[in-house]
């Protein structure tokens, strides 16, 4: 098989039928949650009610955090937590290899945005260079944990020990994942979680904020619901970002197998490893020390002078086989049109790496024949680089 030409070639293609980048599993829940799902229609109580509080609750028990609370995305639970912390108008440093949904929660409480750059290996925010942008007037340090491998959490704190700086952490990818033996969930003053359909723990749509705060998450708990008390009276300008009965019933069938499904990325990822690793010009994002990701994606950084090509015509040779992938994230915020007044900002690693990357498809379940079938893929269209290469 290695010696036939890819598809892009004219060969024929590896899969017969389109490979996804991710394979939500929600469906595999519904026998068990049908009849739930008709009991929360029947009550007419549809928003916000028992099922989103023992979602919290268990929520809370599986991470080993006092405080979780639940909203509808994970974009409003990292807006309406800055808000609450006091941080509008503030300056806050975060990375810019992210989605926009980090930068935009900064933004919708009108923070002075400081961008720092990227440790090279993990993908995660450098603390050597968040340092170098610290200021008299820095109130926040906005990390993400990039596809669930936890950010260096003990240098940051080091970095901002007697300083009146706060640390919420975008965990959006992370749940499950662990630092120095903690789940993510137990560091700063919140750290917030997505249950969005891309990730490997779904609530179909939906944003978790776990914290050890109990004025915090009083606050969030109001803000969620307009910031009214129940006479109305609003005391706290919120937003409805409410958690439906529907959408927590599904997190909650999900949660009990989230190590699980990390234990089975962890495997796939190594298997991966396992089979692409004599390919020249590949490079696998490093797991933080000390830690355990989630994976909830897979990144490879593409070398084009050692593998022959560069990411984006892999990422369309890999179509052409019937494999999807994902270059995340191209281009970086800070050279996002709607954030133009950064785009001359200069971040050598995040710049590199988002030129470089290439996501391949991981799922919390996955056939070992599927993932054989990939690496075979990028295999034969190494083998055929420079035939590619005039192609293009």
């Amino acid at each position: 098989m290695l010696k036939d030409k890819p598809a892009i070639l004219g060969g024929k293609p590896v899969f017969d039928n389109w490979v996804g980048i991710v394979n939500p599993v929600m469906d595999r829940y519904y026998d068990k949650i049908k009849f739930k799902l008709e009991k929360i229609f029947k009550s007419r109580i549809v928003t916000n009610a028992n099922t989103v509080l023992k979602l919290e609750e268990e929520l809370a028990r599986f991470l080993d955090v006092p405080y979780i609370v639940a909203m509808s995305s994970c974009t409003l639970a990292l807006t309406l937590t800055l808000q609450a912390l006091g941080l509008e108008e503030k300056e806050i440093i975060m990375p810019s290899f992210t989605i926009a949904a980090t930068v935009n929660a900064a933004y919708w409480n009108r923070c002075k945005i400081v961008f720092a750059d990227i440790d090279a290996e993990t993908f995660n925010l450098d603390p050597y260079e968040v340092e170098k942008k610290i200021t008299p007037k820095t109130k926040a340090i906005m990390p993400v944990h990039t596809f669930g491998n936890p950010v260096e959490i003990k240098e940051l704190e080091k970095i901002i020990k007697g300083k009146d700086i706060k640390l919420v952490f975008d965990a959006a990818q992370a749940l499950g994942a662990i630092y120095h033996k903690k789940r993510i969930g137990n560091f700063g003053e919140a750290e917030v979680f997505s249950g969005s359909p891309t990730k490997h723990f779904t609530s179909i749509e939906g944003g978790f904020i776990a914290t050890s705060d109990k004025k915090l998450a009083q606050k969030l708990k109001l803000t969620r619901n307009y910031g009214v008390l129940p006479d109305y009276n609003c005391i706290l300008p919120g937003l409805n970002s409410r958690m439906s009965e529907i959408h927590a019933l599904v997190g909650l069938s999900m949660l009990k197998d989230i190590d699980k499904f990390t234990q089975n990325r962890n495997k796939y990822a190594n298997l991966y490893k396992k089979h692409l690793k004599d390919i020249p010009g590949i490079r696998f994002q490093g797991t933080t020390q000390n830690s355990y990701s989630s994976y909830n994606y897979l990144g490879i950084l593409i070398n084009k002078k050692e593998f022959g090509l560069p990411n984006k015509i892999l990422y369309k040779a890999l179509a052409k086989e019937n494999i999807m992938t994902k270059i995340y994230y191209h281009p970086p915020v800070h050279k996002h049109l709607a954030y133009k007044k950064y785009n001359k900002v200069s971040l050598k690693n995040t710049e590199n790496i988002s030129e470089n990357i290439i996501c391949l498809p991981l799922y919390n379940y996955m056939e070992e024949e599927i993932i054989n079938g990939i690496c075979e893929a990028i295999q034969r269209i190494h083998s055929f680089n420079k035939e590619i290469k005039v192609k293009k």
